[in-house]
């Protein structure tokens, strides 16, 4: 069964060898590309981007200013919903689960019908200030890039997340819209720094996909506009950024203070060379959020004499070790060895890379794990017209002890479970908590797990994700252990399972994807307690168009510990 990602890469040989041929030394000098141009040879490319930065490119490409295609399907995405199941057993999940709480409010969802989608999710806490981010369709005028156009939301909780407050949008930079992809990180003295998206469009510069950090001073009721954490040169134009992720931490040499990072994947493409690079920035902000300088963790060049050969980064994890300061960058490599074109499967691993001067420097980058992707269709089917779509991002985290962790969710049992591999030496080699094969999987069994998101502390490792029930319903459940992840104690979350939404072809009319319900769900822990944040499609929405009522993405939160309604742990 084909991969969806391998059908977006079968082009890759002909363009890479059109654009050797064009740029070898025999060649006449040629002539710039212009925005569109690059736009349409980095979508050719079959290069993996988030809805978002693949709706600005594809715009950029038609020439117009509609972010989105006009309720069209992809073919590739079609066939693979096509062949994508729902669930073929199981058990059903049941139980009380802790206490949820509604993170956003639905009365805000007024100002375009059927633009009411929060998702993906991210949490950052310090002492009874918690707040959370999202993806958030109700700023935008249907597919249209205008001015205003804002995707990217807030909550703020100054009670431990007994209720929330509604921030509504992250502030936009002038001239700039933000696109989503929210991550948040806290500092010790109470700063929370929220870094997402950008997109800026200009006639004479061209368009850059960016991605801006916006800093909170007051416990998380407002935000500064984003701060440009892209400072490197190759971001000056024409520039695509994708999935950032976010980590404060102490400075590994000056203890007292505390250091803001930020990593993301990249696309840069020389119009005059032909070549397309694809790396890891790491941007680091030493004075607190003012400004931000970036050093590439690793940079993957296509093009040349590779034939159909192709690698590329997507999906990120960041931490910075609060031991020491070290940092650690994990990412997901997709590669295909192709030198004769004859287009075999992409292979997939998570790579890690660490420093030790703030990010400054990076050494080579370690293998964490192969990895497979969760289902043959990177999808699940939740019902007729009820796809969710899945990768296998990195989930990296580090107990009191230093031991570092890294959860996805990988199909290579036949179903999609909950993995784990552990590091007991800073990251230099990996393997199974224990020396049982058995204990590098967290889930195992007839049901299908995804999403997970990982944190540990003094409690132990625990471990969040979406769980797909017997009748195709969503639990979010939270495996604890109290043994560095040797074994497993099982909570429920939800206090109440959620069907899917349709996203075949999507309910939403901001431009969302096809089969997006969210790629992520958030998992962080102020050392006693772990507070979590998810897409939850469990309530009704009714208007003109659907007066039988549809189920509505929301937000929801639940804390887990000593101070939470749960006894203590769920262990």
């Amino acid at each position: 069964m084909v991969h969806r990602r391998l059908l977006t890469v079968l082009a890759i040989g002909a363009v890479l060898g059109g654009a050797s041929a064009i740029g070898g030394t025999a060649a006449p000098a040629q002539k710039p590309l212009t925005s569109q141009e690059i736009a349409k040879t980095i979508l050719s490319k079959g290069t993996q981007l988030t809805a978002p930065v693949r709706a600005g490119l594809e715009m950029i490409a038609r020439g117009d200013r509609q972010l989105g295609s006009n309720g069209t399907t992809d073919v590739s995405l079609a066939a693979a919903a096509n062949k994508a199941n729902q669930s073929q057993g199981g058990n059903q999940e049941a139980g009380g689960g802790l206490q949820n709480v509604l993170v956003n409010n639905p009365g805000e969802d007024s100002h375009q019908t059927d633009q009411t989608t929060q998702s993906e999710t991210t949490v950052a806490v310090h002492g009874k200030n918690i707040v959370v981010g999202f993806n958030d369709s109700q700023m935008a005028l249907g597919f249209a890039l205008t001015a205003g156009l804002d995707l990217t939301g807030y909550a703020y909780s100054s009670n431990g997340g007994k209720t929330f407050t509604d921030g509504g949008g992250l502030p936009n930079r002038p001239g700039e819209q933000n696109l989503g992809d929210p991550w948040l990180g806290s500092d010790r003295s109470g700063n929370f720094y929220f870094s997402n998206i950008l997109i800026n469009v200009d006639p004479f510069t061209g368009f850059s996909y960016g991605i801006g950090v916006a800093k909170s001073t007051d416990g998380g009721r407002t935000f500064s506009a984003p701060v440009k954490a892209d400072t490197q040169p190759e971001a000056a134009m024409n520039y695509t950024s994708d999935k950032p992720a976010l980590a404060t931490g102490r400075d590994p040499i000056v203890a007292s203070r505390d250091n803001t990072y930020v990593v993301w994947d990249d696309f840069v493409f020389d119009p005059t060379t032909f070549t397309l690079t694809n790396g890891l920035p790491v941007a680091r902000s030493f004075d607190g959020g003012a400004s931000y300088q970036v050093t590439y963790a690793d940079r993957l060049v296509q093009g040349g004499k590779t034939g159909c050969s192709f690698s590329q980064f997507f999906g990120s994890s960041i931490l910075a070790g609060p031991r020491d300061g070290t940092l650690y960058v994990a990412a997901t490599k997709l590669a295909i060895d192709d030198p004769g074109c004859n287009f075999p499967p992409p292979t997939f691993s998570h790579v890690l890379y660490k420093s030790t001067n703030g990010g400054q420097t990076f050494g080579p980058g370690t293998v964490i794990s192969d990895v497979t992707p969760p289902t043959p269709t990177a999808l699940l089917k939740l019902g007729p017209h009820q796809y969710m779509r899945l990768a296998e991002f990195p989930n990296l985290s580090m107990d009191p002890a230093g031991n570092l962790y890294d959860s996805w969710n990988d199909g290579s049992k036949g179903k999609s479970h909950i993995r784990l591999a552990k590091s007991s030496d800073g990251g230099a080699t990996w393997g199974c908590p224990t020396a049982q094969p058995s204990s590098c999987w967290v889930t195992t069994g007839a049901n299908d797990e995804v999403q997970p998101a990982i944190s540990a502390d003094a409690s132990g490792v625990h471990d969040l994700y979406y769980k797909r029930n017997a009748d195709n319903t969503l639990d979010v459940i939270v495996a604890n252990s109290t043994n560095g992840g040797a074994g497993w104690a099982f909570k429920r979350v939800t206090s109440q399972s959620f069907p899917g939404v349709y996203t075949f072809p999507q309910f939403d009319g901001a431009g969302l994807a096809s089969a997006y319900m969210g790629d992520y769900i958030a998992n962080t822990s102020d050392g006693t307690n772990q507070y979590f944040a998810w897409g939850d499609n469990r309530n009704i929405v009714t208007n003109f168009m659907w007066p039988q009522g549809r189920h509505d993405p929301d937000v929801f939160f639940a804390q887990q510990g000593q101070d939470s309604n749960d006894g203590g742990g769920g262990n």
